[in-house]
């Protein structure tokens, strides 16, 4: 997959369960994963040419998974405003 983060920077998000969590590239395609405070390496992403991903790791639960794998894969915003519409229904 290729990378979609700002150049091969370390970008940190937030989750929707409030956790910050820093994205760093790699240069095989993953991403790993840390959490700044206290400094807890959380595991990584793994990306296919498709975009279907992986986690390797066992620190966050499905959401916190799924919500850093939109933003690396530029879906964050599609999602985002899907559940606004269903929200205004």
């Amino acid at each position: 997959m290729r990378n979609k983060l700002f150049n091969d920077k370390a970008v940190t998000v937030k989750t929707g369960s409030g956790r910050w969590i820093q994205l760093v590239p790699d240069t095989m395609g993953s991403y790993w994963l840390y959490e700044p405070i206290p400094e807890l390496k959380l595991g990584r992403l793994l990306f296919d040419d498709n975009d279907n991903w992986i986690y390797d790791g066992d620190l966050l639960d499905v959401n916190e998974q799924e919500d850093v794998a939109g933003i690396i894969t530029g879906c964050q915003r599609e999602m985002d405003e899907l559940l606004k519409s269903i929200q205004e229904e």
